[in-house]
């Protein structure tokens, strides 16, 4: 199996259970985040059919969710009227030499106070998913996975979360506060974890949007794209092209 995979079935096993609901079709659910696409999604591993879409979309509607969410490593040659979304898995080469990434002196690293980390996210997150999921998702967070704070003067500044698994370590959801941004602040929680992924002897990973500019900055760091995941979501159902 492709590690990057390995890694990613891993994590969702921490959050989610999993079935087959038909021939092409996987189903992930996560009984405390019932709202949380990425924990509740369908995986498909081939091209599923109409008849495939309609049951998934019944067994949305029975258990009274209002999306549909389908995942694979393949584009979708029909995705039934559902808009994507592109993940780039990017790694580390093992032999990159990260003395020359920038960082910030001042920042300190270190566990985050669940309070500060609760607030932080909310400034951002708040706005877009509302308050209650927010925190909902953090605290689901915080019991599976190690989050890592940075600290600026005594403020907590940035913040990002990573998962290990079989050799391999994956940080994602790095969240820079906009007031200190241009700072190092990424790059220093960056190289905190890579310098402890190589002592380990372990494989990082990351996880990039395709479309959005931070994934070529990893690229000067020395990321490489290993892998992509297409994400199709549906939140209205008179979309669907079934």
């Amino acid at each position: 199996m492709n590690p990057t995979r390995k890694t990613d079935e891993s994590f969702y096993r921490l959050f989610s259970a999993s079935h087959t609901v038909s021939e092409h079709l996987t189903k992930r659910e996560d009984s405390e985040l019932r709202d949380k696409y990425d924990h509740n999604a369908f995986c498909y591993y081939s091209q599923p059919s109409a008849d495939e879409v309609r049951a998934a979309l019944a067994y949305q509607k029975e258990r009274g969710d209002t999306f549909l969410k389908l995942e694979g490593y393949e584009p979708l040659a029909d995705a039934f009227g559902m808009e994507c979304e592109e993940t780039l898995t990017m790694v580390l080469p093992p032999e990159t030499d990260i003395r020359s990434w920038k960082t910030n002196p001042d920042v300190s690293i270190k566990a985050p106070d669940a309070d500060q980390l609760e607030q932080h996210e909310l400034k951002y997150y708040g706005p877009l998913y509302g308050d209650d999921y927010t925190v909902r998702s953090n605290r689901r967070l915080r019991e599976k996975l190690t989050y890592l704070g940075a600290y600026l003067g005594g403020k907590l500044v940035g913040d990002c979360y990573i998962f290990a698994s079989d050799g391999y370590v994956c940080m994602d959801g790095l969240l820079v506060d906009e007031d200190f941004r241009h700072q190092y602040i990424a790059m220093t929680l960056m190289k905190h974890i890579a310098e402890k992924a190589q002592e380990r002897g372990e494989i990082l990973y990351l996880h990039a949007d395709s479309e959005d500019t931070p994934k070529e900055l990893y690229a000067k760091m020395g990321f490489q794209a290993v892998d992509k995941l297409y994400e199709y979501l549906c939140t209205d159902f008179s979309k669907l092209k079934i």
